[in-house]
């Protein structure tokens, strides 16, 4: 009794953890976006896409998570943190990242003190300024931009801030200026430029041939010669300010299916007015993209819905395996022909051959002496032409010519054998027609 007691719990234990197992199985898998930090573009346009994703792809979980941005982010991909991944075009990632689609134009706006007296790049040797987080797009960028105009750590003081942080610097004064790249209106900049004490320092004229900006984008090919608009911050800038812009990308991990990818990216571009309306930095969101503005490869779940309205193989090739079928019917027809003529040939010889056999028998039978003999030499000839016409073809090997074959074989037998000339000879013998 005491063991029956332990087998049924010992039974229900086993129950209840292969409950749990399968509660377990039916939890839905929470995809994250690696963003950017707050106070930039990515963090918020990461929540509004996992929004949007959710509602498509309802048995998963979506989730936009902070990233100090740039490499920050493809680590996070590389460890398993994160499934998918807001990214500039000018960073250089993993060859295990995918391209989803290319979502809008960033663009580095480099907020200065009116106060401090910087016109040019040149004016920021022996300043304070912010750079973005270690290991962001926006840091990569800086560094390029001063490496360019011949600015290197000891000439400049750089430090690592968020958005937030070098704000806050600025306003301060502890910062002279700050490299910001984030879509056109991005709410720090926005912040910043709606006191007078602010503005922003241009990197050249967009205009003007050969210019410093041309000139970055020799070592930088994935930058974008660009301006900041006139009064695009409200009373800010006074004149247009040249810059450089980057592509911003979703990515993903190359592992992540395809099936999934492809439910993503359709909804991305299904969604555009919707997205457009929270985030208006996707107004020229499009599908019909130039791959060349991504570092990465197209992802396989990406490429099939892009291709979605592509014929296929057989689509694209109807008319020639229409004409192929045509040719090949043709020739099947004509062979078919060929075949039956030939068969009927073939007959005709047969019943030739069984007229001359039925000719000579009679003759033979009728004829005494020389005459006789002509006859049975004419016999041999027919049987051995009767085989020639095997050999090359002309006939048969087929009922008929077995059938006229034994009706030769069994006349020479009789003529040759030692009942030849008997009362067994009978010329109306004839070869049976069945087979012919």
């Amino acid at each position: 009794m005491i063991l029956a007691r332990r087998h049924l719990l010992a039974f229900g234990w086993l129950c209840l953890a292969m409950a749990a197992l399968a509660s377990c199985d039916r939890a839905p898998r929470t995809i994250r976006i690696a963003t950017g930090t707050r106070g930039g573009t990515f963090l918020p346009l990461g929540e509004t896409l996992a929004r949007t994703f959710a509602r498509d792809v309802p048995e998963l979980d979506f989730v936009a998570i902070e990233s100090a941005g740039g490499q920050a982010s493809i680590d996070m991909i590389a460890n398993g943190e994160a499934d998918l991944a807001l990214l500039s075009n000018h960073v250089e990632g993993s060859s295990a990242l995918r391209l989803v689609a290319p979502l809008y134009q960033e663009t580095l706006q480099i907020v200065v003190r009116r106060d401090v007296g910087i016109g040019t790049v040149m004016d920021l040797r022996g300043r304070t300024i912010s750079i973005g987080p270690a290991g962001s797009g926006t840091e990569s960028i800086a560094r390029a931009v001063l490496g360019h105009f011949g600015l290197r750590g000891e000439d400049v003081t750089t430090r690592n801030l968020t958005l937030t942080e070098a704000r806050e610097g600025l306003e301060r004064g502890d910062l002279d200026a700050a490299f910001i790249v984030a879509g056109m209106r991005t709410p720090v900049v926005d912040a910043l430029l709606s006191r007078t004490d602010m503005q922003l320092l241009s990197l050249g004229d967009p205009d003007e041939s050969g210019s410093a900006l041309e000139g970055i984008r020799i070592d930088a090919p994935f930058f974008i010669v660009s301006a900041v608009p006139e009064r695009a911050y409200g009373t800010q800038p006074e004149h247009a300010v040249g810059t450089l812009n980057v592509e911003a990308l979703l990515v993903c991990s190359e592992r992540l299916d395809p099936s999934l990818v492809y439910r993503l990216t359709e909804s991305l571009f299904a969604h555009k007015a919707e997205l457009v309306h929270e985030q208006r930095l996707l107004a020229r969101l499009d599908e019909h993209f130039d791959l060349s503005v991504s570092p990465y490869g197209l992802h396989d779940g990406a490429d099939q819905y892009l291709r979605r309205h592509e014929p296929t193989v057989l689509q694209r090739y109807t008319d020639q395996i229409s004409l192929f079928i045509t040719l090949a019917a043709l020739g099947w027809s004509a062979v078919s022909a060929f075949r039956a003529a030939r068969s009927r040939r073939r007959k005709n010889r047969i019943e030739e051959r069984y007229g001359e056999a039925l000719a000579i028998s009679r003759r033979m039978h009728a004829a005494k002496g020389d005459e006789r003999a002509k006859e049975i030499a004419a016999l041999h000839a027919l049987h051995d032409s009767v085989l020639a016409d095997l050999a090359e073809e002309r006939l048969d090997a087929n009922e008929g010519f077995t059938v006229l074959q034994r009706y030769l074989e069994s006349q020479l037998a009789r003529v040759e054998g030692p009942s030849s000339g008997g009362a067994s000879e009978r010329s109306d013998e004839r070869p049976s027609r069945e087979a012919s």
